[in-house]
């Protein structure tokens, strides 16, 4: 054997064995990002500071910053039941406008999958995006299609899976709003 065949297979073998270091760290980050369950929102707790971008393109806003109450809504796009669920979020839209409660369809997807997901304008106005990082903070448990209701002062009210009984109860609530309205 030569040097320089001795050379190339020993800077293979130099080569196999950083990436195999290299994989071997990713492996350990990933198991222990796994054994680190994560833990829901907490009802009482601050909601974590993250800047979202709406869908329109405008400017970075803080969604469930103190100040005004807020819905944030989980949906993923390949998530047959989120959509099943446009339509009637679609309908809450104005009525929670009325209300003065800000509602916030929040994703970290791309923006093409999201113009294709949501039907309507009044869908897309309401919708913001988040960086993948951000997302896992406000809804660490990954799940949709879910909520999180934000109080004023910019607390954690109460998150669920949206067609629980705190969410019907804020679609009663809204619907019955006008009309109460209507009748004074």
């Amino acid at each position: 054997m030569d040097a320089t065949t001795l050379q190339l297979v020993l800077a293979a073998l130099a080569f196999a064995l950083a990436g195999n270091i290299w994989l071997s760290l990713a492996v350990l980050r990933a198991s222990r990002r796994e054994r680190l369950a994560p833990t829901a929102l907490v009802p009482g707790q601050p909601l974590p500071a993250v800047l979202a971008r709406p869908l329109a393109g405008s400017a970075r806003f803080q969604p469930g910053a103190s100040g005004q109450a807020a819905v944030l809504l989980f949906l993923a796009s390949r998530c047959p039941k989120c959509a099943e669920k446009l339509a009637g979020i679609e309908q809450l839209l104005p009525l929670a406008r009325e209300a003065g409660l800000a509602v916030w369809l929040i994703s970290e997807e791309p923006v093409r999958r999201l113009r294709a997901f949501l039907p309507g304008n009044a869908l897309r106005a309401a919708t913001a995006r988040l960086t993948l990082r951000d997302y896992r903070r406000v809804n660490p448990l990954m799940s949709s299609p879910s909520y999180v209701f934000v109080n004023y002062e910019g607390q954690v009210e109460a998150a669920g899976l949206i067609g629980d009984e705190d969410w019907l109860a804020l679609v009663e609530q809204l619907n019955a709003e006008p009309s109460q309205e209507r009748a004074a």
